[in-house]
């Protein structure tokens, strides 16, 4: 993990030395997150984010956005006692329409890469028998609101596109009307722009 972070960080300074058009920045805070279809409902998993971003700007209110975050997100199911935890390395592709001088609305997909998973039922791990799928596309939209120059805040909801579950589709109807199993996100950010 702090590999990653390290990583991330020295690619943004790095790319910063070389492009004068593009903002760069760094991207920490939580996930509340459940999983559509698993039987549980609820916020009730607390996890975490942390990345690097970067923006172009097509106009003087309209801009592109790419974030490489990774992301820890899953479900908490206290009836049985069961937590999922699945982290992943995020890619966010996200257009930036901005309403004001303080607020941007975001809007996009974050293709992401399941790089571990575990579930545990009282303690016990039972992950053996879960079977994740490695690739998730969620979408997501968000609202920003920058306190000044370089410090914004910003909250985002993410949405499964795709089953997540490789054991087929069962599950619920999800969001877009597809059976299965989704991840489902609400996050909050302190964003760091350089």
């Amino acid at each position: 993990m702090k590999r990653i972070v390290i990583v991330l960080i020295a690619l943004a300074v790095g790319c910063n030395l070389y492009a004068q058009n593009f903002g760069f920045g760094l991207r920490l805070g939580g996930n509340f997150s459940q999983i559509d279809g698993d039987m549980a409902s609820g916020y009730n998993k607390i996890g975490y984010h942390v990345g690097i971003l970067t923006s172009y700007p097509f106009s003087s209110s309209s801009s592109g956005n790419l974030e490489i975050a990774y992301t820890s997100k899953g479900a908490r199911y206290s009836e049985i006692g069961q937590v999922t935890v699945l982290d992943y390395v995020e890619i966010s592709l996200l257009y930036g329409l901005r309403i004001s001088e303080k607020i941007e609305i975001l809007a996009g997909v974050q293709p992401s890469v399941l790089t571990n998973h575990n579930v545990t039922q009282d303690g016990v791990d039972v992950g053996a028998v879960f079977n994740f799928n490695k690739l998730d596309i969620p979408v997501a939209v968000g609202l920003r609101l920058y306190l000044n120059q370089h410090i914004a805040i910003e909250g985002r909801l993410s949405y499964s596109l795709t089953n997540i579950n490789g054991n087929g589709a069962h599950g619920t109807k999800g969001l877009f009307g597809n059976y299965g199993q989704f991840n489902n996100v609400l996050s909050g950010s302190l964003i760091y722009k350089l």
